[in-house]
């Protein structure tokens, strides 16, 4: 049965492999940028395409600004033209001298990274004083997710003060990531966004009186877009949106963003006339969740998940399936997904025509 990810041109490619679908990613980027009054609000990160074809896709749309992980994805980003580059991370140890290495070998660029402790502040400060640079850094958050980053209020304003003495240290502004806010319900979930985010402007009017210029927020993710873009002081920085997944789609299908990335896999087993074996183990598609939260195959929607190990898939619900037979499957999780693949083959009217591959993929690229 044909659907919207059949590849007609398949008989040659070896599975299993990640497939992209550039004009769903086209469609999925003009979506997220309708949604603010300013493509100037939209920092879209970089962690699940990992892809340097995809950020010139942005680019192209007019985006500028990049949100990112790790030093290979920022060192990704800088080679592919991005102008200003926030690492979402604290850097420590040799991660520091990484951070101040960027903006040496890629001036064109502008860098920044996350603090929340004076101790890495310092070092930085000092890493970038020998280097001969200024180290652009924003005050990380805690508002809710409890993973790092500083809950609002008197300590954060005493780093600030800590951070401004420092010589080559420059505050840019507060970044408050929400990944925890989950909640179907998008009144509930957008409700939970703004008691987090008043938080974090009563702290923005509490710098203010402190004698501070009014800081830049970077805030967000892609299941409270639709909050953050009534905020045109405040840059959002959605991820997952690019190529989307089933459990973004389960849980947020009002978002209206359309899944651009499918595994490709194939039946390589019948031990039953209602089970078949396709060959998408643990290593070829995200497998955290329960056992039927790994793939959603849309042309047999009855299908359901009874076993995985690393190189095989059991599924239920599937006579009409052969041995050989190609399946299209959309991730639960796209973003672990892609991290566990060197490329994609990028497909176009049906057909695989070329190869994009997952350059950040490595943690290191030439720094």
């Amino acid at each position: 049965m044909a659907t919207n990810y059949t590849i007609e041109n398949l008989d040659t490619y070896d599975t299993p492999f990640l497939a992209v679908y550039p004009d769903k990613i086209r469609r999925n980027i003009d979506l997220l940028i309708s949604m603010f009054g300013s493509k100037n609000q939209v920092r879209p990160h970089v962690k699940t395409h990992k892809c340097p074809e995809v950020v010139r896709l942005f680019i192209v749309a007019g985006i500028t600004k990049f949100k990112c992980a790790t030093v290979a994805e920022a060192e990704m980003l800088a080679i592919n033209g991005a102008e200003d580059i926030l690492i979402a991370y604290q850097p420590v140890g040799p991660k520091i001298d990484r951070f101040i290495n960027l903006m040496l070998q890629y001036p064109a660029s502008r860098f920044s990274c996350l603090v929340d402790h004076i101790t890495s502040a310092t070092q930085i400060s000092d890493a970038a004083s020998d280097s001969g640079v200024m180290a652009e850094v924003w005050i990380d958050l805690n508002v809710g997710m409890d993973r790092t980053g500083i809950v609002p209020g008197d300590e954060v304003i005493k780093l600030f003060h800590r951070c401004s003495s420092l010589n080559n240290i420059k505050i840019l502004g507060l970044h408050a990531y929400d990944g925890h806010l989950t909640e179907p319900n998008e009144k509930v979930r957008l409700a939970r966004a703004e008691a987090g985010f008043n938080t974090v402007r009563n702290l923005v009017s509490e710098l203010e009186y402190s004698g501070f210029d009014t800081p830049r927020i970077v805030a967000g993710s892609t299941p409270t877009i639709r909050f953050y873009a009534k905020h045109p002081d405040v840059e959002c920085s959605p991820g997952t949106c690019v190529y989307w997944d089933r459990h973004y789609q389960d849980s947020f299908p009002e978002l209206g963003f359309e899944a651009a990335a499918a595994v490709v896999t194939r039946v390589i087993s019948k031990p039953h006339t209602e089970t078949a074996c396709l060959d998408l183990g643990y290593k070829s598609v995200s497998s955290e969740g329960k056992p039927d939260e790994r793939i959603w195959m849309p042309e047999l929607p009855e299908a359901m998940v009874i076993s995985q190990s690393e190189e095989h898939l059991l599924v239920s619900g599937t006579p009409k399936l052969q041995v050989g037979d190609a399946v299209y499957g959309l991730p639960y999780h796209i973003g672990r997904t892609c991290n566990l693949y060197e490329g994609c083959a990028v497909v176009e009217q049906r057909q695989i025509v070329s190869r994009w591959n997952h350059t950040a993929r490595s943690r290191h690229i030439n720094i």
